[in-house]
């Protein structure tokens, strides 16, 4: 996993939380964002949600969303032209974390697809064994 965002880094007061990439996403968000403003839309959100002191309901605008033992931001709206994304992470409270599983175009606004559901569960159960044994 990469990092993305170092807890108590950028701007004072610093992050609250750190961001870790899961390694899939970088490409699956070259894939969709095609823009380059789309790509600094979606990182000011993920700094907004490391801002948070409880990413899974922010106080801010984000639109977060419960799926499972994991989350979605879902955006669509200005700067992204009509797109339609999703945005999937994880929170790891033990290590201050938020852990970005994946980025998909929704067609519709419609239930996340489970084969999106499936692929996201698989993905955050991997990150969570990852950060367990770097925390033993």
């Amino acid at each position: 996993m990469k990092i993305l965002v170092k807890q108590l880094g950028g701007p004072p007061p610093g992050y609250r939380w750190q961001v870790l990439s899961e390694d899939s996403v970088h490409a699956e968000a070259g894939k969709i964002l095609s823009r380059p403003e789309h790509f600094a839309h979606v990182k000011e959100q993920v700094e907004e949600l490391a801002r948070e002191f409880e990413p899974s309901s922010p106080e801010g605008t984000l639109d977060i969303k419960s799926i499972e033992s994991y989350y979605e931001l879902r955006d669509r709206s200005g700067i992204l032209g009509g797109l339609n994304i999703r945005l999937f992470f994880g929170i790891h409270h033990d290590s201050q974390s938020i852990v970005l599983l994946g980025l998909i175009q929704k067609q519709n606004n419609g239930n996340t697809p489970l084969g999106d559901k499936v692929r996201m569960r698989r993905r955050w159960r991997d990150c969570l064994k990852e950060l367990e044994s770097d925390n033993s």
